[in-house]
């Protein structure tokens, strides 16, 4: 597929550039959490939480804000999350990639305590001597064509932002941080994402944007994405995860290319195997949908 942006080619079976097996844990007990397997006063039922329809592709979209905003590493939740809600992609927000705060590939890391899915990790700026970004993850038997980044703009924004994508043979995703400070700069990198949706205009597979909007249903911010995407995830709040009272985070699909139908859509907020509270000040959003 043509592309017309700055490109950082990232395959997802790639060697990080530092090692994976370090977490950053300062020694305390992170785990104060319903572990896989565990049963605590009886919640452990068996119950499904968010049942997916046969045959949906579930699309999951979550800000796990490096792993750190309540917890030491929230790692290992996160993961019991994903696996518990068969994400089947996710989509994720504020990862740290071999710096001084974390001195490990995030994403590689989660994928790792996925049991070896697949990932890729879309660099938005430098940071702390290393980077900080944007992912996704698969599982590991999904067949991956391409996967890249484009570069957002900061324009008058606090930093540059980027979209991290992925391609399969069923669908295209890219996932996204925006601005939070200047809506001129937000308008801007939406320009960029609205045109980068331009260049798979026509695609016989479904294109999905998914992130961290850092905007509302109802903003010019939306109401420009809009312009050339469909909506499909509910807008039931994603923030702050303890109580929240604001919808930012959402799951796209580009107008000009493959339709979907969607069969569930929802903010998660109750987990078996985690605690939504503690694993980011953002809660995850997921759409099902069939081709």
């Amino acid at each position: 597929m043509k592309k017309v942006y700055i490109i950082l080619s990232s395959l997802l079976i790639a060697f990080a550039a530092c090692s994976s097996d370090g977490n950053g844990d300062n020694g305390d007990d992170p785990w104060e959490w319903n572990k896989p397997g565990d049963k605590e006063d009886g919640e452990d039922d068996g119950t499904v939480f968010y049942p997916k329809a046969e045959g949906s592709i579930r699309i999951m979209s979550y800000n796990v804000g490096s792993f750190s905003k309540f917890m030491t590493n929230s790692t290992e939740m996160v993961a019991a999350m994903i696996l518990e809600a068969e994400a089947d992609v996710v989509g994720l927000n504020e990862l740290d990639s071999c710096n001084t705060r974390h001195n490990v590939n995030q994403v590689k890391a989660l994928a790792a305590a996925l049991g070896g899915w697949k990932w890729t990790f879309g660099r938005a700026m430098p940071y702390r001597e290393g980077a900080y970004g944007n992912g996704l993850v698969l599982p590991k038997g999904t067949d991956v064509i391409d996967s890249y980044t484009v570069a957002l703009p900061k324009g008058t924004g606090s930093e540059p932002r980027s979209i991290a994508v992925v391609e399969t043979p069923d669908f295209i995703l890219g996932a996204a941080h925006l601005d939070h400070t200047s809506e001129s700069s937000v308008l801007g990198q939406i320009e960029v994402v609205n045109a980068w949706g331009q260049t798979c205009k026509g695609s016989t597979k479904p294109v999905f944007f998914c992130g961290d909007m850092n905007s509302k249903p109802g903003s010019a911010a939306i109401n420009a994405i809009l312009a050339k995407w469909q909506m499909l995830s509910s807008t039931e709040n994603t923030i702050p995860s303890s109580a929240p009272t604001s919808c930012i985070d959402f799951i796209f699909r580009y107008i000009d290319a493959a339709p979907v139908t969607v069969t569930g859509t929802h903010t998660m907020t109750r987990f078996h195997n985690g605690d939504a509270t503690k694993a980011s000040d953002h809660l995850p959003v997921y759409v099902d949908v069939v081709f």
